[in-house]
Order: structure tokens, then sequence, then C-alpha cells
């Protein structure tokens, strides 16, 4: 006589058989970057802080037959010395960096929801700092000057400003496939939310990347009709790393980044809207290490808060820096696959005297990464 199966063991074998028929179709994945480090900039406290993003995500894909897969992305960034949602970030989603579910086949790669538009996205890699250190990297500070993909993110009509520097909300992101070492990145802001925007935002980039040559060239509008143009290239001679990139913004002067609630270029002694930068980096691989320099100059220069150390002009009468440079070096040491030790120096240099006596300032740090 064959023994009965008990309902608790019919259920747990059935529990099993689902969990193995689900991992046979689709697949989760738990991942990580954790940065934190000593850092210090003129005239400001020694800290213990995130130098780099620290952020966790959870991100999979569903195999839906015929090349076809479902996929996701969630994404939060937080502080690594508080354990906290990022100070910056108080205002904005807790899922900040990406919360998106799309599809992917044969005709590339389509999502909806939060992200990073194609411009923050797809145009690290000429930095040896990857855009991702806020004191050595130039493409941190100085790529887009004054340009936010969605400057009153998270404000109702009459609110203050919020403000997102890299990513938009109710997105539709698509990228392509790859023809030749071509490839293709949109994105379009679906909403435009009334007596608030302008527009809506929308912008995307055209990549070469086949061997050693990366190659970018990329546009971009925002809710408040300020617009980006962003041209780019890396180069690897064997343990060598070079890039260069050159962007160019456009404000809009009737637009709230132009106005005094933000940067206030209108009250600035020689106001523009046009905000140029460029940047010239290296890097040189030496054993387990990686040596790091760069050079980036910010043509008109910055208004007052909107700095590498948050300067004001009101002394100088100016409202704005004038033109700025920023000099950078460091040392990457990579300890395992996962984990790496790092120190740089940063110096930045500007025309017109601050309120504290200074035309020049420097950053230094010490941190430690680890992925997973």
């Amino acid at each position: 006589m064959r023994p009965r199966l008990k309902p608790r063991h019919a259920a747990s074998l059935l529990a099993m058989g689902l969990c193995a028929a689900a991992q046979a179709q689709s697949s989760v994945n738990v991942s990580g970057y954790l940065s934190l480090g000593v850092f210090k900039k003129t005239g400001g406290p020694t800290q213990v802080s995130t130098i780099e993003r620290s952020s966790l995500t959870f991100s999979g894909s569903e195999d839906l037959g015929d090349g076809l897969s479902a996929t996701f992305r969630l994404s939060h960034r937080f502080d690594m010395d508080t354990g906290t949602v990022e100070a910056s970030d108080t205002v904005r989603p807790f899922w900040k960096g990406e919360s998106t579910v799309g599809l992917k086949g044969a005709f590339g790669a389509l999502r909806i929801g939060r992200a990073l538009t194609p411009l923050w996205a797809q145009t690290w890699n000429p930095d040896p700092w990857y855009g991702f250190n806020r004191i050595a990297s130039q493409q941190w500070w100085l790529l887009a000057p004054d340009y936010l993909s969605d400057p009153l993110n998270g404000q109702g009509a009459g609110g203050g400003l919020g403000g997102d520097y890299a990513r938009i909300n109710n997105g539709i992101f698509y990228d392509s496939p790859t023809f030749n070492g071509f490839h293709t990145h949109i994105a379009v802001a679906v909403d435009k939310r009334p007596g608030v925007d302008l527009g809506r935002n929308a912008g995307g980039i055209l990549k070469y990347d086949q061997g050693p040559l990366d190659l970018f060239v990329g546009a971009e509008q925002n809710s408040q009709k300020d617009k980006v143009y962003y041209l780019g290239g890396a180069y690897q001679i064997d343990k060598l790393g070079l890039g260069a990139w050159y962007s160019h913004v456009k404000l809009n002067p009737s637009g709230a980044v132009y106005g005094p609630a933000w940067t206030n270029w209108a009250g600035a002694s020689n106001p523009t809207t046009k905000r140029t930068a460029a940047a010239i980096n290296a890097s040189y691989a030496i054993g387990s290490g990686t040596v790091r320099a760069g050079w980036g100059k910010d043509f008109q220069g910055s208004t007052s808060f909107f700095n590498y150390v948050g300067s004001t002009f009101s002394n100088a009468g100016t409202g704005y820096s004038g033109p700025a440079t920023m000099l950078s070096a460091g040392y990457l040491y990579t300890l395992s696959k996962r984990t790496s030790v790092y120190a740089d120096v940063a110096r930045v240099k500007w025309t017109f005297v601050d309120d504290n006596g200074r035309t020049a300032v420097t950053g230094v740090d010490v941190g430690i990464t680890h992925s997973f």
C-alpha cells in the first residue's frame, strides 16, 4: 500500500515545483555598490561620508519566449555613514536610482518609469572616475553646467525647487540594438505638469563603440525648455585610457533655472544663457593600480552657491565666479574583483574673488568601495 501524502507535504512539493518553474523562466538579482571614505574641501570640515554613490538594486528578467523578455529594475540610493536616504535626496523618491519595467528583444529594449536620461546614462566612459566622485570628477562638477533633466521634480504649481539633475519620472526609454558598432538611446517624459512645466523632457544619444574606441553625440531638452548638446569620446591604448568631452547648455531665459529661484544668472553682472564646459582625462594601469588624472574648464563660471564649495560673489559685485578650471589626480588600487581603495586630490581655480577672499580651493579624499 502506498503511503498517503500529507497535505502539508503536498503543499511543500507544489511550492517547490512552482519555484523551479519560475526559476526556469525568470531571474531576480540583488546587487549593490558601497562607497565610504574621508574627504575635506577648503573651508569645510573633515567628513566621513559617501564620496561616490552607494546603492542597492533589485533587477531581473522573465523569458517570454521567441526571444522576448520582460525586465525590471529598482534602485535605491543611501548614505553609508548614517544608513539613511541620501541627504541630497530627501525630496526625491525612495527608488531614486531607477524604477522601471519593460520588454527586451530583437527590437532592442523598451522601459517605462523613472531612470537616467541617455545623456547621463551613456556618457560616463571618458571620465576615469566615471562621473562618480564628488571630489575629483570633472564630469560630476562640470558636465552640462546648470542643466537639470527635471528642474522642478516633485514640485506642484507655486512650489519651491526640488530638482532632478539626471533623471526623469513618467518616462519612456528606448535602447536600440547595435549595428556595426552604432546604437541609439532615446528618452521622453510623458507627463507635462500644468502650471509647472514649460515642455516635456526629450533627448537622445548616438553612440559608437567598437574595439578600443567609443564616440558619443547627444542632445536633450528639459521641462523648462533648457537645452544641452554633448560630444565626447574615449580611446584605450593598451594600459593607457584617454577621454574628452564638450557640452553646450542653452538656458531658457523664461525658465526656472535661469531666474532668481535657482542660479540667478538673470541677476549676474554679465548675464548669460550660454553655459559651456569641456574636459580632458587620462588613466594608466600599473599592476593592480590605476593612476587617474583630469583637466576641466567651465568657460563662463558658476553663480553664487552653484560651485565646488558653494562660494558667493556679492562683494565682487558679479554674482558669479568667472571662468573656472579644475585639475584632478588620483590613484585607485584594486584589492579584489569587488573591492577597491582610492585617494584623490583636486584643485579648482576661478576668476573673481569670492566673499571669503578666495580664487582657488582644494579637495582631498581617501575611500573604499565594494560591489556585490
